[in-house]
């Protein structure tokens, strides 16, 4: 059994982690605030991406990121974070990451990891990592996606994958993230109409199908300017939905790692307590046992 001064220390210990974790969940308050503020303002535009793309899937202009090919290689971008302590966040995209590789035994994979965790957890599946952008978390920014794209474009033109997929977390709410599976190339019609039916915006969604484009100077040059820039502002917003659900995790983790310590900090101060009131009443056993010895 653990002496009264072992417990002291154990509850001086476990109150200082509290602090500790007190401090980075508010830090993570703080830091999901402004994420979700940049995730709010950038939905209206990563539906109105997904809303071109919809319109130029339709138009079946002879692109090479529009070309449907039998899938032999898929490039996975799996976005996760840099730091842990955020939960079930990261386990969770590498879970299904490991889903999908399971499933597409017949397939050739390689991977693009945005953030360290996704890197490492790549590393030990074996998998082939093409490059990976740990930096463009910490201040995410549309022209940080220029050279993942970039990258994209050029393994799919040369024929080098036929197919490329990006796994991230969606933020719905402060208790809730959901793992996507999002197709990025080729851009057909069905996988666009997928991700714009996955976007909350009824009225909005439904206004724009509505709408009718005249597209100038032709289709194809549309296609061939836009594509690349819609590609980029899909994984921007999905890099910065990523960052929501992380700091939010992160926030809850912190959460549930206080609450259980001053759950613990107060169970050791029972056992302490209990410690002392069992010497106490010993001390007082024997005082009175030795009171009443010397007046016999």
């Amino acid at each position: 059994m653990a002496s009264a001064r072992d417990i002291r220390r154990r509850i001086k210990g476990v109150k200082a982690t509290g602090k500790i974790t007190r401090a980075m969940e508010m830090i993570s308050a703080v830091k999901m605030r402004k994420a979700v503020s940049a995730v709010l303002a950038i939905r209206p535009y990563a539906e109105s991406v997904i809303q071109v793309l919809h319109q130029l899937a339709v138009v079946g202009e002879d692109h090479p990121l529009l070309a449907v090919r039998k899938v032999k290689r898929e490039l996975y971008v799996v976005i996760t974070s840099n730091r842990g302590l955020c939960g079930a966040f990261n386990s969770q995209i590498i879970k299904r990451v490991r889903q999908i590789l399971r499933e597409d035994t017949d397939r050739e994979a390689s991977f693009i990891t945005i953030g360290k965790k996704g890197d490492a957890a790549v590393r030990r599946l074996g998998g082939e990592i093409v490059a990976s952008f740990p930096d463009v978390l910490g201040t995410p920014k549309a022209e940080l996606m220029r050279p993942i794209a970039k990258i994209l474009i050029e393994a799919f033109e040369s024929k080098k994958v036929d197919r490329v997929v990006m796994v991230y977390t969606d933020f719905k709410s402060m208790l809730s993230q959901e793992v996507k599976v999002r197709a990025l190339l080729p851009v057909v019609e069905k996988d666009v109409q997928k991700a714009l039916n996955e976007i909350e915006h009824g009225a909005i969604k439904e206004r724009v199908l509505n709408a009718e484009y005249v597209i100038e100077p032709s289709p194809k040059k549309v296609l061939w300017k836009m594509i690349p820039r819609l590609l980029e502002m899909e994984l921007y917003h999905a890099v910065l939905e990523s960052n929501a659900s992380q700091e939010s995790a992160r926030m809850m983790a912190m959460r549930s790692a206080t609450d259980a310590g001053k759950e613990m900090a107060a169970d050791l101060t029972l056992a302490y307590n209990q410690i002392r009131q069992g010497k106490i009443t010993q001390e007082i056993a024997e005082l009175s046992a030795g009171m009443a010895a010397v007046s016999r």
